[in-house]
């Protein structure tokens, strides 16, 4: 299924009302900020004939598991935007309980070696767009996150994962931004 532009509108309209009410940890402003932030990332460093499906998944990423009192269901995400866009979105979606069992980093790291290149794109401009924000967050939580993300980048070079010149830029990108804090 070819998606249109009309189906980014579509996009932009259900993720802001999933998130409708929600605030971004640190900064205070609309969480909806996030997923748009994240869309410019994929549109600065990802070329693609299906880059208005991954931009839909793009604005979707974080409805099933962050979209507090209106939760998003895998079955309203596969109604309105298909099985593309759903297959994405599910490969984006943490299991927080696996995250307890192993631990945040380890659980990402092997969750990303694992994802298809579409989700590791998305996943990638995610993890850019809140290290761009951690000049809110406090010494603690930034350290941690910083801590959290080289271990997961560092396991995605020495895994026997391949990566695209778009996931390897992203990854530079990533690690730059690290080196201003």
């Amino acid at each position: 299924m070819e998606l249109t532009t009309k189906d980014l509108e579509k996009a932009i309209i259900f993720a802001t009302e999933k998130h409708n009410g929600q605030i971004r940890k640190g900064d205070g402003r609309p969480y909806i900020l996030h997923p748009l932030s994240v869309m410019q990332h994929l549109y600065k460093y990802k070329q693609s004939r299906n880059i208005n499906m991954l931009a839909v998944a793009t604005l979707l990423h974080d409805c099933i598991e962050d979209s507090e009192d209106h939760e998003a269901t895998y079955n309203e995400i596969l109604e309105i935007f298909g099985v593309q866009v759903l297959s994405i979105v599910v490969e984006l979606t943490s299991d927080k309980q696996k995250i307890e069992e192993v631990g945040k980093a380890p659980y990402l790291l092997g969750k990303m070696v694992a994802m298809s290149s579409y989700a590791l794109v998305i996943k990638l401009c995610d993890r850019l767009d809140n290290i761009l924000d951690m000049k809110s967050m406090g010494d603690g939580f930034r350290n941690k996150y910083i801590t959290q993300t080289n271990f997961i980048l560092n396991g995605l070079e020495e895994s026997s994962r391949g990566l695209s010149k778009t996931h390897k830029k992203l990854i530079k990108e990533i690690k730059r931004v690290i080196k201003t804090y």
